[in-house]
């Protein structure tokens, strides 16, 4: 299935930008009309106005409020990679390819690129694993300044080849990897935990972040993760899970128990009608 190609400009200083999320203003507003989900969601404040929130598929880096520098140093990379300068390039031009927006928010699901690219605005591109390399997301993996997130809506050979990028950046201490806690665990013991701990998988530090809203132990977060029930794929075996079952908690130790890679989110995303 293509992708719709659409060209436009970047705002990174607008909204709140993080590393797997940018602001982006299409040259061709109706060109959203053509992705399948929710309607996306074009922004109306002063700075925002008429753009959207993208998200970078397959990668997610950790939240603004986790660990610095770390989480810092992930949208820098980002503002990098998509041509960023605050005095000479301040709204880069670029283009991404997207087929759909995400089930909740109405973000384009997005693979990120700088410049021109030699296709007209609009056309439909079957997006390579070559030239999936020359994008941002993959420039992030690369880095090691975000972890996979896949879904069920991302190609296998996309896939493939933003794995074969992570695993590089692991193998050379790049990024998050030299000081990540995914496997072997981090001790939450209050919300405030979650801006010093090391680097985690940025969903499991999501739910850690809603758990703990309301709940002053990890006590109960395999059962608030069971009432979630989000289905998920463990890859080399191809069954489906719920994520709770690949989280284990002692006391105050949370972990994964399965590499991150190594799991496909079951999504929605593209499901809806409008």
């Amino acid at each position: 299935m293509p992708f719709t190609l659409i060209r436009g400009r970047y705002r990174p200083l607008a909204g709140e930008p993080d590393g797997d999320s940018v602001r982006f203003l299409a040259d061709n507003l109706d060109l959203w009309n053509r992705l399948e989900g929710r309607p996306a969601r074009l922004g109306t404040g002063t700075s925002t106005r008429n753009t959207v929130q993208l998200r970078l598929e397959g990668v997610d880096a950790i939240e603004r409020g986790a660990i610095r520098p770390l989480s810092v140093e992930a949208r820098d990379n980002l503002f990098r990679a998509i041509g960023f300068d605050a005095q000479a390039n301040p709204e880069p031009r670029g283009f991404i390819l997207s087929r759909m927006t995400d089930d909740l928010a109405g973000r384009p699901i997005s693979f990120v690129f700088e410049g021109d690219p030699p296709e007209g605005d609009g056309e439909n591109v079957f997006l390579e694993a070559a030239r999936l390399r020359a994008s941002a997301n993959w420039r992030q993996a690369s880095d090691g300044l975000a972890y996979p997130l896949y879904y069920n809506t991302l190609f296998a050979d996309l896939r493939a080849e933003l794995d074969q990028a992570i695993a590089a950046a692991r193998q050379n201490g790049r990024g998050y990897w030299p000081t990540d806690a995914t496997l072997t665990g981090v001790i939450v013991q209050s919300r405030s935990d979650l801006s010093t701990i090391p680097p985690i998988w940025p969903k499991l530090w999501r739910r850690l972040d809603e758990y703990f809203r309301e709940d002053a132990s990890l006590d109960g977060f395999v059962a608030f993760l069971e009432a979630r029930n989000e289905r998920v794929d463990v890859l080399p075996m191809m069954e489906e899970r719920g994520l709770q079952d690949l989280v284990e908690v002692r006391g105050s130790l949370v972990r994964l128990t399965e590499r991150p890679e190594n799991i496909r989110v079951v999504a929605r995303a593209g499901r809806r009608s409008r």
